[in-house]
């Protein structure tokens, strides 16, 4: 089994690149890793000689336009490059990521290659039609039609409804990381026998529990500070609740479109912001409770990072976290602030109820390491090699 496995981000870092380099080195180990195609190389593990880096990309000269279009220019560079390695190799598998794969998985099926594409949110459609939701209730305009017509094939947006669309139905399987993200792709008609759930995983040894060292009842929010992740309901729901002793600690960059919402709320005395913080461990033990009320994720890598850090959780299903209702903390729905108030006010009043979920919170996040996903992800390679999934 030969493996292409290729990814718009660098191998080896944060986020995406640290996703990219597990499946890299799952299939290193495993002996059946063919090359990968990637924008740099952060890591040593994986020989250089099986990392084809990217040294000219045009996009670059395009870097003063917003991300909406030169991430865009990106990934369509990584697939062009990509689909020429590929006419010109073989291999059993090609392995590739939405928005980055379109014309690799057009080679693939030419030539019979098992193709692969990883989807790290709900479905475009789902996606869609949720935030045009939320950004009416913010009263924020999304101005996806403000597009000039020569930048229109770089458009994610666009891109989002037509090239990703058409990755799913080339694909001979599509990755989806939650339940949530699973059963949106089902909403839509997508065929389940397509369709792979495969949970992502977290650093065990540096997400750990710590003991608090103040009194202070903290509440934390770790996530870019976007419409699409609720925090509309969270401000309102602290706000309502005026908790003696206790803090909001918002930790992410904040965007322009929620800025006019959040810039009255920080003139408050108990809400805090630190910005982007690049190893948020020491925040997450200075919390007692995680609250993240998203609307619309894939599977949010700060759920698993909170749990593991010893915390109770209050999330969405939408979240797309693995937290189980009642043990690791509470699942509580969409855009409801009452139901917000009444779980934080229960973490609040009830210590060691929310000291005991903060365990059971570790102990059941410590199935999803990044060991387990690499297990994974080779045993569902041979059981595509097999002919059984």
């Amino acid at each position: 089994m030969r493996v292409l496995y290729t990814t718009a981000s660098r191998l080896g870092g944060t986020g995406l690149a640290n996703v990219a380099h597990q499946a890299a080195i799952a299939s290193y180990r495993a002996g059946c890793l063919e090359r990968v195609i990637c924008y740099g190389n952060r890591q040593s593990e994986v020989p250089a000689e099986l990392v084809s880096k990217i040294w000219f990309q045009p996009a670059k000269l395009f870097s003063s336009l917003s991300s909406r279009y030169y991430y865009s220019m990106k990934r369509i560079w990584l697939d062009r490059r990509a689909s020429h390695w590929l006419q010109r190799n073989e291999v059993d598998i090609f392995h590739g990521w939405t928005h980055e794969s379109l014309n690799t998985l057009r080679v693939a099926k030419a030539k019979g290659i098992v193709g692969i594409v990883d989807r790290g949110y709900s479905h475009p459609r789902f996606s869609k039609r949720i935030l045009d939701e939320e950004f009416d209730i913010y009263g924020v305009e999304r101005k996806l039609e403000a597009c000039p017509s020569w930048l229109r094939p770089y458009d994610h947006w666009r891109r989002e409804l037509d090239e990703a669309c058409e990755e799913f139905e080339l694909a001979d399987h599509v990755f989806v990381n939650s339940s949530f993200c699973y059963d949106t792709f089902i909403e839509e008609g997508f065929p389940k026998e397509k369709l792979v759930m495969l949970p992502r995983g977290f650093d065990a040894m540096r997400y750990r529990p710590a003991e608090k060292k103040d009194s202070v009842f903290r509440v934390i929010f770790v996530g870019q500070l976007l419409v699409r992740k609720g925090l509309k309901y969270l401000l309102e729901a602290w706000e309502r609740l005026a908790l003696p002793n206790a803090e909001l600690l918002l930790v992410g960059q904040m965007m322009d479109e929620i800025r006019p919402l959040l810039e009255p709320a920080l003139r408050r005395g108990n809400i805090k912001h630190l910005g982007f913080v690049p190893d948020p461990v020491a925040a997450y033990q200075s919390a007692s409770a995680f609250v993240f009320p998203s609307v619309d994720e894939g599977s949010a890598k700060v759920t698993y990072e909170a749990m593991a850090c010893g915390l109770p959780v209050i999330v969405t299903p939408n979240a797309g976290s693995l937290a189980i209702d009642g043990e690791d903390g509470f699942v509580v729905p969409i855009r409801n602030v009452e139901a917000l108030m009444e779980k934080i006010l229960f973490l609040y009043d009830n210590p060691e109820a929310a000291r005991l979920m903060g365990q059971t919170s570790r102990r059941h996040i410590e199935s999803y390491t990044w060991e387990t996903y690499r297990e994974s992800l080779v045993g569902y390679y041979r059981r595509i090699e097999a002919g059984n999934i």
